[in-house]
């Protein structure tokens, strides 16, 4: 058949190798991590934010944020149970 793929003699040429994939997790994985502190972070503040607000409107999206980062913490820990007990080196800043 002329519009059949051949599936016994095909070479797959770019295949990452373990240490690839590996280093790749942990990119992947360091990367969530701080998305996930950042938020936690954030929680935080918007309430100090949300006190010192002068208009309704910058309440309404500071709360309307905390409950979308509430929502999304919560989907970060049922998908990565462990997320929360593994900390991030400490950067020190300049």
């Amino acid at each position: 058949m002329k519009n059949r793929p051949s599936t016994y003699n095909t070479k797959v040429n770019n295949r990452r190798s373990f240490a690839q994939n590996a280093s790749l997790y942990e990119k992947s994985m360091t990367e969530l991590k701080e998305i996930y502190w950042f938020e936690k972070e954030l929680l935080i503040a918007i309430p100090i934010l949300i006190s010192s607000a002068n208009t309704f409107e910058l309440v309404e999206i500071l709360t309307v944020q905390s409950i979308y980062l509430k929502e999304h913490i919560l989907k970060l820990e049922r998908k990565f149970p462990n997320i929360h007990k593994i900390t991030l080196p400490q950067i020190s800043g300049s």
